[in-house]
């Protein structure tokens, strides 16, 4: 960032890409990394119990996949 005060904007493409990965790395917090990995899992699930028909004796488990609180339980859970 001292960089683009000094000289200004950057408009290298593959720099400014290579630079928003990173800051978004670094201003992660761990409740989002958690959310991130129940919401993986969520997704997963989700395809996996829709093939194989888990919905149709089950409803209220869809419902559940889309509470944000269950989707961070997700992600605690290993």
């Amino acid at each position: 960032m001292w960089y683009a005060r000094v000289q200004g904007m950057i408009v290298n493409g593959l720099i400014v890409s290579k630079l928003m990965v990173l800051i978004d790395r670094l201003t992660e917090t761990i409740g989002k990394r958690i959310f991130m990995r129940g919401f993986e899992k969520a997704i997963e699930i989700l395809d996996k119990y829709g093939e194989y028909g888990v919905f149709s004796w089950a409803p209220s488990m869809k419902k559940w996949l889309k509470d944000p609180d269950y989707i961070f339980w997700l992600g605690r859970s290993g």
